[in-house]
């Protein structure tokens, strides 16, 4: 490789630490069952073939990669599948939960979204699609404004005073016109979750679809994230079915007792 086409590709991806990249390209890996050449990794993730090529051959040789000799394409490596299996453990609460999901999500009829929260976004860790004729569909890894999201506003009510003093201060995004971006209406709103114990969003996510959430607390009090019932607003209307709510809040209970959590939210 000459001088000028090693410039080249630090220009393409001039602030991007050496680290994120490698990780950008274990993501995509790690997203699919196929194995990727590397003209096929560079234009799905918009970097250089030289770059990538670079990155591969170091988590290849530590063994985070590997490459199929009879189509020189790669895929995941064994280092890359444990650290998996290790991550996978540190998040039992999905697995653990999912039974109270599935009978959550076959008794209101609804897509059932588990979250977890990170800086100032809810991500999406794991969801069960419901059986009505217009179904919410979310990917995993997902990541919402906590203005805008039902689950948000649990982890504003019931997280850190500081997440929320920072979200109010700062800049309120809108992701549809019903979002709510005024500070003093956002503090009111997480009252009103802090003392009902439980989230709505109609609206204010996508148009034309609803969300109700609910705290899950870990052993120490700490919250771990939100469950949620998502839907289109004609079956998750803006003022939810008593049965839906309380049905929730059991769910949420339970996945907070099987982390430990004695003390949650119970139904009204």
């Amino acid at each position: 490789m000459n001088q000028e086409t090693e410039t080249a590709d630090n220009d393409a991806d001039a602030g991007l630490p050496t680290a994120v990249i490698s990780l950008r390209i274990m993501e995509m890996l790690a997203a699919t069952d196929e194995e990727f050449g590397i003209t096929n990794l560079a234009q799905a993730l918009g970097m250089p073939k030289a770059r990538v090529h670079r990155h591969l051959s170091s988590l290849k040789s530590h063994g985070y990669v590997t490459q199929n000799p009879a189509t020189n394409r790669y895929s995941i490596g064994w280092r890359l599948y444990l650290l998996g299996q290790n991550l996978v453990k540190r998040f039992p609460v999905v697995s653990l939960s999912r039974k109270i999901r599935e009978e959550l999500r076959d008794k209101v009829g609804l897509t059932v979204v588990i979250t977890t929260h990170a800086n100032d976004h809810v991500i999406v860790l794991d969801f069960l699609l419901g059986n009505s004729p217009l179904e919410i569909m979310l990917r995993a890894g997902s990541r919402f404004n906590l203005n805008a999201a039902a689950q948000g506003k649990v982890v504003l009510a019931f997280g850190s005073p500081v997440l929320l003093e920072q979200t109010l201060n700062g800049n309120l995004k809108p992701d549809t016109s019903h979002t709510i971006t005024d500070p003093a209406r956002l503090q009111t709103e997480i009252e009103k979750v802090r003392k009902q114990g439980w989230a709505d969003a109609p609206e204010e996510l996508f148009l034309g679809v609803n969300a109700i959430a609910a705290p899950i607390f870990l052993e120490d009090g700490s919250l771990f994230g939100a469950l949620a019932v998502v839907g289109s607003i004609h079956y998750l209307p803006a003022q939810p079915a008593t049965e839906t709510i309380d049905a929730l809040l059991l769910a949420a209970a339970n996945i907070s007792a099987l982390l430990g959590y004695g003390t949650v939210p119970q139904p009204s």
